[in-house]
């Protein structure tokens, strides 16, 4: 009786207890994500405000679990999907402002996505760009048919809004486009570059359709430069010392009497004909010639009458490269030792040092050892000329032989090369060729020889 007793109580004791529950029990009704959108531009932005270029932030909250990412649209038909939270927009306008809408819809974990989605209309106000020629590139008063351009242009909505840099020759109504990825650009003939004087006018147009202030190239309203025609094959780069630039135009005008030639001065006016931009506007300028002869001072401590180095270092491989022809002509400094990199468009290896007491006018003789070349005769005491050691791929043409009343020379020193045997482009001389012209004819044989072995010339 005791044991019906006690299973009685602990029956009863469950049956009471889970009475006291609920006897209805419902599901908790799951909720779908909710998705906010700013408005406004959050602290720090650096965008301005109504422009074609938007940062926008958004946020969501999920009552049941957690957000995973984002259904954008802008149309409310297409939507993407990211896990960011934000985002740089560009919007673009077809005029000077518009209006642009976007959907954002959270995405929790269970992939139930918000079924009204955050929206927000952005007005846009368009800012047009600004360009301007960069400075220390204006173009030279006078030259050859190429002109490099060079610019920086900016936009407030942002650089990568400028669609197209418009160009014009001497009028603002035939402007014509060119990609707005661009910051040089190099006109020529093709250009509509011909002998006259020209100015260069341009202008910036964003994506909307916005158009910068227009520049113009000279900058000065009143200025124009000139364009001169290219009248032969062969170029002359007169780098000599002002007070030896007669002497240097009469031997020319006698030893190339033969063949037209075009004139290009780097050392008269400060050097202001020199390019700015030297690649590739000058060494473009270099191409349109088969030929450049670049003659240059005898040698000396006069600093300031050294040949412009810096400017042939930076130009003259380039123009080799391109299968031009080079006859370099110039003494070397008295202080400069060593190779370097004077001449890193020549096969040089090194260069000796000098001879004080060495060409001397009248008596020394430029000594040809390559077949076709004429002994050279000095009309002019050429002082502290110095030889080269030269790569064993070059051909020796002339040397200064030994002469035991130069005690600081004690051997024949090597004055020129060319690079080659057969189709050299090549011929570099230690010393200026116009001081050995005291054989004019043999100044002309050497150059029609020269010219031969450049390809200028019928052999």
């Amino acid at each position: 009786m005791k044991i019906y007793l006690k299973i009685f109580f602990v029956v009863f004791f469950f049956w009471y207890f889970l009475s006291c529950e609920n006897p209805v029990k419902e599901d908790v009704q799951y909720l779908p994500p909710e998705t906010h959108l700013s408005v406004f531009s959050m602290p720090g932005d650096t965008i301005a405000p109504g422009s074609t270029v938007k940062k926008i932030y958004w946020w969501g909250d999920s009552p049941n679990g957690f957000v995973v990412g984002f259904r954008i649209s802008f149309d409310s038909l297409n939507w993407g999907y990211t896990t960011r939270t934000d985002s740089t927009f560009v919007f673009v306008i077809s005029g000077q402002d518009s209006a642009f809408r976007i959907w954002v819809a959270a995405v929790d974990n269970k992939g139930v996505v918000d079924p009204t989605p955050a929206t927000n209309l952005y007005p846009v106000v368009n800012s047009p760009p600004s360009m301007v020629f960069d400075q220390g590139t204006d173009l030279p008063d006078t030259i050859f048919p190429i002109a490099t351009l060079k610019w920086t242009g900016t936009d407030p909505d942002g650089d990568n809004t400028i669609k197209n840099y418009w160009w014009s020759l001497n009028d603002t109504n035939n402007f014509r486009p060119i990609s707005g990825n661009l910051n040089i650009m190099t006109l020529t003939k093709d250009s509509g570059l011909i002998s006259g004087n020209y100015c260069v006018y341009m202008k910036a147009m964003d994506i909307a359709g916005s158009f910068s202030s227009i520049v113009r190239m000279p900058r000065d309203s009143n200025k124009f430069f000139y364009v001169k025609s290219v009248t032969g094959r062969v170029l002359l780069i007169k780098d000599m010392p002002l007070n030896e630039m007669s002497a240097a135009n009469a031997y020319f005008a006698t030893a190339l009497d033969t063949v037209k030639y075009d004139v290009l001065d780097i050392k008269s006016y400060g050097g202001k004909l020199i390019p700015k931009i030297i690649n590739p506007m000058f060494v473009e300028t270099l191409k349109l010639f088969k030929v450049v002869i670049w003659s240059a001072n005898r040698g000396g401590q006069v600093t300031a009458n050294d040949p412009n180095f810096a400017l042939a270092q930076s130009s003259l491989p380039f123009y080799l490269a391109a299968n031009g022809k080079l006859f370099w002509t110039s003494g070397i400094p008295d202080n400069f030792a060593g190779q370097g990199t004077l001449f890193n468009f020549a096969p040089i290896d090194s260069i000796k040092s000098s001879c004080y007491i060495q060409f001397n006018f009248p008596g020394d003789t430029l000594k040809s050892v390559y077949s076709g070349y004429p002994d050279l005769y000095a009309n002019s005491f050429i002082a502290i000329t110095r030889g080269i050691y030269y790569q064993n791929t070059a051909k020796l043409v002339y040397k200064l032989l030994y002469n035991p009343n130069r005690p600081y020379c004690l051997d024949d020193s090597f004055i020129a090369i060319k690079d080659a045997d057969v189709n050299p482009k090549l011929f570099f001389m230690v010393m200026p060729i116009y001081y050995l012209n005291n054989n004019q004819n043999n100044s002309k044989v050497f150059f029609k020889k020269l010219f031969q072995d450049f390809g200028l010339l019928p052999q």
